[in-house]
């Protein structure tokens, strides 16, 4: 059950990045909420389900809003995968761990497809990356108080609880 309400999340978040969140673009950035979602999910559920969250959710943005074929699923799945690991000594109950970990979970996101787009010949300089990761970070920190309340009540009591025998 918690499968199709993370592809539901998915859906629409991909239909909120294609659409709202091309709007609200902040010193020429604007939020992923697929990384949000990534992130989150991963500090909750460790590093399989979130490298598996981050390739689904990646490739689909990949297939519908990207450039590139698998740079956005590479990165996230990346993503995933470490703040996955990260999930048994993480305190969630504190909400500056979601907001510490959406910052610096963009960040390295942000280093993960600077990497990848310059192997794949798309020529990106540090100086661009530095500039556009840091408000690229912050932008997604501040939705962590709007998103990580809910995600926190369906990760730990919710429809998205993760079966404790698995």
């Amino acid at each position: 059950m918690s499968y199709i309400v993370l592809a539901l999340f998915g859906l629409i978040g991909l239909v909120l990045q294609s659409t709202i969140f091309n709007e609200l673009i902040i010193a020429g950035v604007k939020p992923d909420l697929i990384l949000i979602i990534v992130i989150l999910f991963s500090l909750f559920n460790g590093p399989r389900q979130g490298a598996f969250m981050g390739l689904v959710l990646g490739l689909l943005e990949d297939i519908f809003l990207a450039k590139y074929l698998g740079l956005n699923a590479a990165s996230k799945f990346i993503v995933g995968l470490i703040i996955g690991f990260l999930e048994k000594s993480m305190f969630k109950d504190n909400l500056s761990v979601p907001v510490l970990t959406l910052f610096f979970g963009s960040l390295f996101y942000s280093t993960v497809y600077y990497v990848f787009t310059n192997i794949v010949g798309y020529s990106v300089s540090f100086d661009q990356l530095v500039r556009i990761a840091i408000p690229f970070a912050i932008y997604n920190t501040c939705f962590a108080p709007f998103v990580y309340g809910r995600f926190y009540k369906a990760s730990t009591k919710g429809i998205l609880k993760r079966n404790q025998n698995a």
